[in-house]
C-alpha cells in the first residue's frame, strides 16, 4: 500500500509512473488493490471474454498494467467450430482508470447469411473442416496461428472462423496483460465470407 502512496504521489509531481486496478476473476467483473506499474507498462487495461462451448458458459475478466500496443481492439465476436466468443476491452491512462466493468458486444443468434471455413487444431496449421454460418455483424472471415500464455503455461492451437471488424488483422498481434496472460498472434488472416445458406 505504501508503494502504491508513493508511486501515486510520483505520477501527481512528475507523470511517469502509473497505477492501475490489477486482478482476475472467473467472473464479468473483478476488483483488485492498486498496482504500480513497470516504467514500460504506460496503460490500463480492462478485458472481459465470454465463451459459449455447447450448453456450457465460461467468462474470465483479467485487469492490470499493459503497453499500448498490447491493447486489444474495443469489441469483438467471433464463432468457431462448435464456439462462440465475445470479447470486450478497454485500455486508459489515467491513475485507476480501470475500475468497474467493460461491456461485452452482443452475442447475436440470427445468421447473417454469411459463410467462412471453419476448423481448430492444436497444431500451428488449421486446414478447413467445416462451412460455419456467421452472425450479426460478423462479417470477415478470419485465421489465427496464436499461442496463449497464462503463468508458466503456453497453449499453442489455430483456428479459422467468422469475426466482427475488429476480429480482422493481417498481421502478427500480442495482446494482454504481461504477469496475467498474453496473448500471441503469430498469424492473422483475414478474407471476405461467401453468401450463401447451409
Amino acid at each position: 500500500m505504501l508503494t502504491s502512496l508513493i508511486c501515486f504521489l510520483f505520477l501527481l509531481a512528475t507523470g511517469f509512473c502509473l497505477l492501475c486496478e490489477r486482478c482476475s476473476s472467473t467472473n464479468a467483473t473483478c476488483t483488485g488493490p492498486p498496482y504500480s506499474c513497470p516504467k514500460k507498462q504506460k496503460h490500463c487495461l480492462t478485458v472481459t471474454t465470454e465463451y459459449l462451448l455447447g450448453n456450457e458458459r465460461w467468462i474470465s475478466t483479467y485487469k492490470g498494467c499493459t503497453r499500448k500496443s498490447y491493447c486489444f481492439p474495443s469489441s469483438t465476436t467471433f464463432t468457431f467450430p462448435s464456439q462462440r466468443k465475445r470479447r470486450g476491452a478497454m485500455c486508459c491512462n489515467k491513475p485507476l482508470c480501470n475500475r468497474g466493468t467493460v461491456k461485452l458486444p452482443p452475442m447475436h443468434t440470427k445468421p447473417n447469411g454469411l459463410l467462412c471455413s471453419g476448423c481448430f487444431s492444436k497444431q500451428s496449421i488449421c486446414k478447413p473442416t467445416e462451412t460455419l454460418t456467421c452472425h450479426g455483424k460478423e462479417r470477415k472471415c478470419v485465421y489465427y496461428d496464436m499461442a496463449v500464455q497464462q503463468g508458466d503455461q503456453v497453449y499453442n492451437f489455430a483456428k479459422r472462423g467468422c469475426g466482427t471488424k475488429y476480429a480482422c488483422m493481417n498481421k502478427p498481434y500480442i495482446g494482454g496483460i504481461p504477469g496475467l496472460f498474453v496473448e500471441t498472434l503469430k498469424t492473422a488472416e483475414c478474407t471476405v465470407p461467401v453468401r450463401g445458406v447451409i
